[in-house]
């Protein structure tokens, strides 16, 4: 089982202005057992929206070192939940 997970929302002018922002206060809304065990942090610019359509849209949003394009709460969820249960 892992013992913490970092969520790192890309802050970069595209991913802050295509959702970025939003999920900036997912810490918030994680459910309550899953506070302790998950840390979110804002990132500087991944880099990813430069590599075209190649890696997906902004916004991005690195779960425990995995990448997610067009991020949302719940892809954002459902990859805290598939990384927790590792």
């Amino acid at each position: 089982m892992v013992d913490r997970i970092t969520v790192e929302i890309c802050m970069g002018t595209t991913c802050y202005v295509m959702g970025g922002a939003q999920l900036a206060g997912i810490a918030d809304r994680l459910p309550e057992e899953w506070r302790e065990r998950v840390t979110v942090k804002g990132m500087r610019c991944s880099g990813a929206c430069q590599q075209g359509d190649r890696l997906g849209r902004a916004p991005f949003v690195r779960v425990a070192g995995k990448l997610i394009a067009e991020a949302d709460e719940g892809k954002v969820f459902s990859a805290i939940r598939e990384a927790l249960a590792q």
